[in-house]
């Protein structure tokens, strides 16, 4: 069949397939021979079935969750990045149906199908390769995955409370570290416990209802968040990609049901973050914050899983020796 990137090429330059014979349509089978490669054409545009706005795209509301991530990453793939040409009529950002259908291996029917959610259950094999033709980094590889087996991290605990119980031994962790802010959040970015330092750092949790000890709610809603965060978007994007990860891992949590839709009513920019449906897991990263007393604080942070009945991160923010920052947190420390 030769590869299929070459056959889109040669497609996009002109020369077509010979478009009268008829072939087999298989579910995830390569190309016959038969109707040209992008499939029977539709009445009016040659491609109307193929834009890649997506202004033209039901919200995620409207589609399954694997259906509108296809979309969503369609859109955004260039022909350049993908090793495509650009025609000069070419009216759209992303690729066309077609052209990630070729490029995956799959016939362009079934792609379609599973952008309109007509197809859920693609195997394994069809969805690494799409997530290779989408070039999909690997916690997003794993989100596609995880959407398309319909299958969540884990099964969800029918004895899961709202605020899940801390081990001792990690409270004691986080009260043995004096100099370092330190927490811990649930997957869905609720803070259920926290030290000293932390509470120095960004204000006295206890203060907040326990349903707004959250930093998803934190970034959209508090209005110290933008004047917090030197680098607001950034921070409220992580929070935001985390939590579509965390949601797709346990979609029965109904915190995380309520949560998503409580800030979709009451932030517009999350509800357009959240219809990106950018993911990310676990990581590492920095924060530079404001602070009202200490001023300007270059913070790295690191999540650690714990151990448990319930899944928990300790999250704990250090600064290199001698910085600025150091010398600020043990000056609040001596303080305390």
């Amino acid at each position: 069949m030769g590869d299929p990137a070459a056959r889109v090429v040669g497609t996009i330059s002109g020369q077509s397939e010979p478009d009268r014979e008829r072939r087999r349509d298989t579910a995830e089978g390569r190309y016959r021979r038969g109707w040209p490669w992008w499939g029977r054409p539709r009445r009016g545009h040659p491609h109307a079935g193929d834009r890649a706005d997506t202004r033209c795209m039901a919200p995620s509301a409207a589609l399954p969750e694997l259906a509108h991530f296809l979309r969503s990453r369609r859109a955004r793939l260039t022909p350049e990045v993908a090793g495509l040409p650009r025609s000069g009529t070419r009216r759209l950002n992303g690729l066309r149906r077609a052209e990630v259908a070729a490029l995956a291996g799959i016939s362009p029917e079934y792609y379609t199908r599973l952008e309109q959610g007509r197809q859920r259950r693609p195997s394994p094999d069809v969805l690494d390769a799409l997530a290779t033709a989408l070039h999909l980094d690997d916690d997003a590889r794993r989100h596609l995955r995880r959407l398309g087996t319909g299958s969540p991290a884990h099964l969800p605990d029918p004895t899961a409370v709202e605020t899940p119980d801390v081990p001792e031994a990690t409270l004691r962790l986080l009260d043995s570290l004096i100099l370092w802010p330190a927490h811990v959040v649930t997957p869905m970015r609720d803070i259920v416990a926290w030290n000293d330092a932390a509470a120095w750092l960004l204000f006295d949790f206890t203060e907040l209802p326990v349903h707004q000890r959250n930093f998803a709610w934190f970034a959209f809603c508090d209005p110290r968040s933008p004047q917090f965060f030197t680098d607001w978007e950034k921070t409220a994007r992580s929070n935001v990609h985390r939590l579509r990860h965390a949601v797709a891992a346990d979609p029965l949590n109904e915190r995380g049901s309520r949560l998503v839709a409580d800030l979709t009513a009451r932030s517009s920019r999350f509800a357009e973050i959240w219809e990106e449906h950018d993911v990310r897991g676990p990581t590492t990263g920095s924060h530079e914050i404001r602070h009202p007393r200490a001023g300007r604080l270059d913070l790295d942070y690191t999540a650690y899983v714990v151990p448990g009945a319930h899944t928990l991160e300790l999250v704990v923010l250090t600064a290199d020796e001698g910085s600025p920052t150091h010398k600020a947190l043990r000056q609040a420390a001596a303080e305390r």
